[in-house]
């Protein structure tokens, strides 16, 4: 029996982050024309997700799973997907890391700006010598997907990272966050630097994504949950 609307499965990005959006989609979008593709945004959810954990992993978690619980009662089948990213600075300890969004100092309720982060950025690594760098992301799924036994339930997570440097000055237009100061290795320019397409082809978060979705094949095929017709299994 072919597909319908009522058993597609909705992949729901676990962020309010417009740029993380933007950069998501794409990556997402053609795993299987089963899958759809959508925002809090555009779903009108409005949730603030304050992150807790003290590790990549237990953020990323911690938002999809209350994105699954809040949205999974009207999406029968659907995709929780949310990621977490830290710059880890190696003269600074690994920090920003976790805290990376929030590194700058700001008034108690506020959270810094791009620009904020930058600033303090590169405040923090004044006449420091030893600027290398990664950038890391953990993206983290759960799921419900239809299957022989009529649900099937997941957790799991995914890991990129990117090998690079911290400039001394902002370099690029592009991107978002600290873009214009980490240098990647692999290329020799800022991610600030790259289009759009270059920056998904060898990001951090493009990497995570890439490997959750290797994953997520994997755990349709060991499940039995055919990636044409969810109603078509052996």
């Amino acid at each position: 029996m072919p597909a319908t609307p009522d058993n597609h499965i909705t992949i729901v990005l676990a962020t309010a982050n417009r740029d993380k959006v933007k950069e998501l989609r794409p990556l997402l979008e053609t795993i299987s024309p089963l899958f759809s593709v959508v925002s809090l945004d555009e779903l009108g959810v409005k949730v603030d997700i304050e992150e807790t954990e003290e590790t990549l992993e237990g953020n990323a978690l911690l938002k999809a799973r209350a994105i699954f619980t809040l949205l999974s009662e009207h999406l029968p089948f659907m995709i929780a997907l949310a990621d977490d990213t830290g710059l880890e600075v190696n003269a600074l300890h690994g920090a920003p890391g976790v805290y990376s969004a929030r590194f700058a100092p700001v008034a108690d309720g506020q959270t810094p700006t791009y620009k904020e982060n930058v600033s303090h950025l590169l405040h923090c690594m004044k006449g420091v010598a030893n600027r290398e760098a990664r950038f890391r992301t953990v993206v983290a799924l759960k799921g419900a997907l239809p299957s022989t036994e009529g649900c099937f339930r997941f957790e799991h997570c995914a890991e990129g990272m990117v090998a690079g440097s911290i400039t001394l000055e902002e370099q690029g237009d592009e991107g978002f966050g600290y873009d214009p100061l980490f240098l990647v290795n692999a290329t020799g320019k800022t991610y600030a630097e790259m289009s759009t397409v270059e920056k998904n082809r060898l990001s951090h978060r493009s990497l995570a994504v890439q490997q959750a979705i290797a994953d997520l094949r994997t755990i349709l095929q060991q499940n039995s949950i055919p990636l044409t017709d969810i109603n078509t299994h052996p």
